[in-house]
């Protein structure tokens, strides 16, 4: 083990840490929301709570092993090891793409005008929310099914036939359905991320428009409801903006490695580290603008008003 690797080693278990302990944080929240203060709900909550959890899969399964690889344990995974790892992380990456795409969508529904097309969903938004975060995960199940049986374990990389994927990891020779499953998630990514853009950008256009008819109004008219609404509304925009921009990074990096063909360069560390950006970043960014996440100044506050 160099001093490099021993470095990428502490940066990468502190970024994942971070963001490990963000999303659980985030998740017990949630869950403390949805037992004990269920007059706080919100409809967004469900869609949170998922990509909450997804993102803290996204950060432990790809965490550990990167982790363990840059303290020394270079073949960390057998062939189920792969398998298991990469069908995991596969999966999480798309649901996060297609959670966060819902999330995008349903706050552009909601703020939509009066005279918009999209104000008759309004009503019904909410009740969508379950059937699609179910139809995501049947879709991005059975998407990557293949994976199951076509990794296995690989120390070399040149192998003839093998096509690398991750340290340790390859396709087996012959898997005839590696164009289908290409193509089919590059569709995937490509229609989440334009819906999501699109949902993004009608929401700046309507908040445009918000503001400029409420110049006129003296700030201390404006109600408190309607500022919060607009704060949360500029969160999941920047959590959006943020997504994208990792994503669309993250994608031209992996395809000029697998242009030159150079798996063990050190961008390829530069695309894990991307892949971990917005599932470290996102729960903080909540938990920032989430009033019903307690402050440490209000529970040091609280515990100090217990003590007798």
């Amino acid at each position: 083990m160099t001093l490099n690797n021993f470095l990428l080693g502490i940066f990468f278990l502190s970024q994942f840490g971070i963001g490990v302990l963000g999303n659980s944080v985030l998740f017990l929240v949630y869950v403390n929301v949805f037992i004990y203060q269920p007059s706080k709900k919100k409809p967004t909550d469900l869609i949170l709570i998922n990509l909450t959890l997804v993102n803290m899969a996204m950060l432990v399964i790809c965490g550990v092993q990167v982790i363990l690889v840059n303290f020394g344990m270079k073949y960390v995974l057998d062939d189920v090891g792969c398998r298991g790892v990469l069908y995991i992380n596969r999966v999480a990456r798309g649901l996060s793409i297609c959670t966060t795409c819902l999330l995008s969508v349903f706050q552009a529904v909601t703020i939509s005008p009066s005279t918009s097309c999209w104000a008759r969903l309004k009503p019904r938004a909410p009740s969508y929310i379950l059937p699609s975060l179910l139809f995501f995960w049947i879709l991005n199940l059975m998407l990557y099914i293949g994976i199951i049986t076509s990794v296995e374990a690989t120390k070399n990389v040149t192998l003839p036939g093998h096509t690398f994927i991750s340290k340790g990891c390859s396709t087996v020779p012959g898997f005839n359905y590696a164009i289908v499953v290409i193509t089919l998630v590059t569709f995937r990514d490509l229609f989440f991320v334009f819906l999501m853009s699109w949902a993004s950008g009608y929401m700046v256009i309507v908040l445009y428009r918000h503001r400029k008819q409420v110049q006129h109004i003296h700030s201390t008219n404006v109600s408190p409801r309607s500022s919060v609404e607009s704060r949360v509304i500029q969160t999941n925009l920047f959590l959006v903006n943020c997504f994208v921009f990792f994503y669309w990074l993250n994608c031209c990096i992996t395809l000029y490695i697998s242009y030159i063909k150079d798996y063990d360069s050190p961008l390829q560390y530069s695309t894990t580290f991307l892949a971990a950006c917005f599932p470290s970043l996102c729960p903080w960014v909540l938990i920032r603008n989430d009033a019903r996440v307690p402050r440490p100044q209000f529970v040091f506050k609280k515990l100090g008003s217990s003590t007798p």
